[in-house]
């Protein structure tokens, strides 16, 4: 591989653990993958982090297009990339003992369907499944629940439009890596180690290195 080599403009769409929230050193792993595309595979890659703090599969649907589309040029090759369910599976309501998600399972199933659809006919699409929350009480419990029946969901889903899927939900709930970097975030999100682990284990997939021209 030679210097400088054009490499992709890879759009990172989902909530705040695209973004990156508390990561000390900023951009989540979006921006660790540009990094090592750029550093260790010398490609001239350009990473878009899209990922809007505390955002839903409803608030993804409505805006991924627009923004993708902003992004794409003919002379570099694109790469699309979601994860969201967190948000979706989180508290909406609370009802003494029973809490509602703010999305609920069939709507959020719907939205995935929509979104994955149509971004798989628009450019080569990679899925990260949703990542596990704090193991810790009733609260977090009933939102791990939650995202592992969203993660079947949404692995379907993927297997329907033919799109990579990372299924990470019980790799992160039993990763001690990955829960002792949530309890030094919020229980939410990781810490810098947390997000160093998760690009690792994307970095690692057959999915993401046959995308960008590795497998």
């Amino acid at each position: 591989m030679t210097e400088g080599v054009t490499g992709h403009r890879i759009c990172c769409f989902g909530d705040s653990l695209v973004n990156g929230v508390r990561d000390a050193e900023k951009g989540g792993w979006p921006m660790r993958l540009g990094r090592r595309l750029i550093n260790e595979a010398k490609r001239e890659t350009t990473i878009y982090n899209l990922g809007i703090r505390a955002e839903t599969s409803e608030g993804l649907k409505a805006r991924w297009k627009f923004e993708a589309e902003l992004r794409m040029v003919p002379e570099f090759p694109t790469i699309l990339m979601f994860s969201f369910g967190v948000n979706d599976a989180n508290h909406a309501e609370d009802r003494g003992e029973e809490t509602t998600m703010r999305v609920s399972p069939g709507k959020s199933a719907t939205n995935a369907a929509e979104i994955i659809g149509e971004a798989s006919k628009l450019a080569p699409t990679l899925w990260i499944g949703p990542q596990a929350v704090i193991d810790g009480g009733k609260s977090s419990k009933d939102i791990n629940e939650r995202l592992e029946g969203l993660n079947q969901i949404y692995g379907e889903t993927a297997r329907g439009f033919g799109v990579p899927y990372l299924d990470v939900h019980a790799t992160t709930l039993t990763d001690q890596d990955w829960q002792r970097a949530l309890r030094r975030g919020d229980g939410y999100h990781p810490d810098r180690a947390g997000y160093d682990r998760l690009a690792e284990l994307i970095w690692d997939w057959d999915g993401w290195r046959n995308a960008v021209g590795f497998g």
